[in-house]
């Protein structure tokens, strides 16, 4: 091999020690996202299929606030072998005379393949070793669909209203608060009272989101 086989290796292989770094930190973030999204695939299943023809079962989970679980990768610890260059980075304009020169490190991963291959020094060569750790992130309340609280489909597929019971168990059912508008009369509510109109209002083109604890405004047409 040539005494500037070193030099060809560096090129092929080696990227600056904070790209290299954070190409491990890419491959750890890939497979959390993987884990993520099969746990919010359940929970969207629960919390925003339709209410009316939930099976049983995410009826009941709604109910008791299930939460599927997220798996977290509460830490990653690389170890590798590297050979360690430093090359000087031109920084300023293109005037000879202005250039700055700063000296940047660069990274290239060392093993018995290109150790042989291109005869790198074991003397040549470091370790490095840090530690991957996610910040854990602020407390999130659980995202859905708003979902028609005015009104429910029945067996024969025609809209017809939902009374204030039934809309008090769909609101406990997505953990929602609710107030009355301007025209309710409040010494009138029944369990059998309807309404005609909810804020936000429900429009089944445009699906909006909504998070556990919003107030949905019930009211009245006058």
């Amino acid at each position: 091999m040539s005494s500037n086989s070193y030099d060809y290796v560096k090129d092929a292989f080696a990227a600056p020690l904070g790209d290299f770094i954070a190409s491990i930190g890419e491959g750890v973030g890939e497979a959390q996202a993987a884990l993520d999204e099969g746990s919010l695939r359940q929970t969207l299943e629960i919390y925003n299929s339709d209410p009316d023809k939930a099976s049983e079962t995410l009826k009941m989970l709604r109910e008791v606030g299930y939460q599927p679980t997220f798996y977290t990768i509460p830490k990653t610890t690389a170890k590798a072998k590297i050979s360690l260059s430093i090359s000087q980075q031109s920084t300023g304009n293109s005037l000879p005379s202005s250039r700055a020169f700063r000296p940047k490190m660069y990274a290239t991963p060392v093993n018995a393949s290109n150790t042989n291959k291109y005869n790198l020094g074991l003397n040549a060569t470091a370790e490095i070793e840090f530690d991957i750790v996610p910040v854990p992130p602020s407390e999130a309340q659980i995202i859905r669909f708003l979902p028609n609280i005015i009104e429910k489909e029945d067996e024969n597929g025609n809209m017809v209203k939902r009374t204030f019971g039934e809309i008090k168990n769909l609101l406990t059912e997505y953990g929602l608060n609710y107030e009355f508008g301007e025209n309710i009369d409040q010494e009138t509510i029944t369990d059998e009272t309807t309404f005609d109109t909810q804020s936000p209002a429900f429009d089944v083109n445009k699906p909006s989101m909504i998070r556990a604890e919003d107030v949905i405004t019930l009211d009245v047409d006058v």
